[in-house]
């Protein structure tokens, strides 16, 4: 149902033709072609104003997480004082540098 082909648009032309005559025929196409526009254009803002419908609750949605998810950073310190230093009553040991040894040369053996 819908499909309509070359042989029943000549049948819905001849009926026209015959009920309508010659001389309003062009006026009847005209105003069918007029309301044919009018009627997709009001399909597709139907059919924008759904989809516009069921994108936005999930747009909001992430817009909100996201807003959650800044305030949380904020409200976390960035960094505290005292993060570096050891706890109270640990002991604290002096760092030898060891490690930077420049004065001598590897030995082959």
């Amino acid at each position: 149902m819908g499909n309509i082909g070359g042989p029943e648009i000549l049948v819905i032309f001849i009926v026209a033709l015959i009920v309508l005559g010659p001389n309003k025929l062009p006026g009847a196409a005209r105003q069918l072609g007029k309301a044919m526009t009018e009627l997709r254009r009001v399909s597709s803002g139907f059919q924008r104003e759904m989809k516009d419908a069921m994108e936005d609750p999930l747009a909001e949605e992430k817009a909100r997480e996201a807003g959650r998810k800044e305030v949380a950073k904020s409200q976390q310190p960035e960094s505290h004082p005292l993060a570096g230093r050891p706890p109270l009553g640990a002991a604290v040991v002096p760092a030898t540098d060891t490690d930077t040894d420049t004065d001598t040369e590897p030995t082959d053996t």
